[in-house]
């Protein structure tokens, strides 16, 4: 499976999440590809995701994960 495929399959997933299974979702899956995860993160905090070749950054864990969903599916909308 490529990287692509592979982002937008879980970007299709932790779209139905929401709140702290989505942060933990996305922990997790940083983590096991090999990346780090910080805890915890300041509520107002620029927060940087790098999962399955996708980089996006928010303020926030909330905002960052949206805006990484967003940049795997741009034409689906983030939850």
């Amino acid at each position: 499976m490529s990287a692509a495929t592979t982002a937008a399959s879980f970007a299709q997933t932790i779209a139905q999440l929401q709140g702290r299974e989505r942060r933990d979702a996305v922990a997790c899956a940083v983590i096991e590809t090999g990346g780090l995860y910080p805890f915890p993160f300041p509520k107002r905090a620029l927060v940087e995701i790098q999962l399955h070749g996708v980089c996006a950054t928010g303020i926030g864990e909330d905002e960052a994960i949206s805006n990484w969903i967003a940049k795997v599916s741009p034409h689906e909308v983030a939850a």
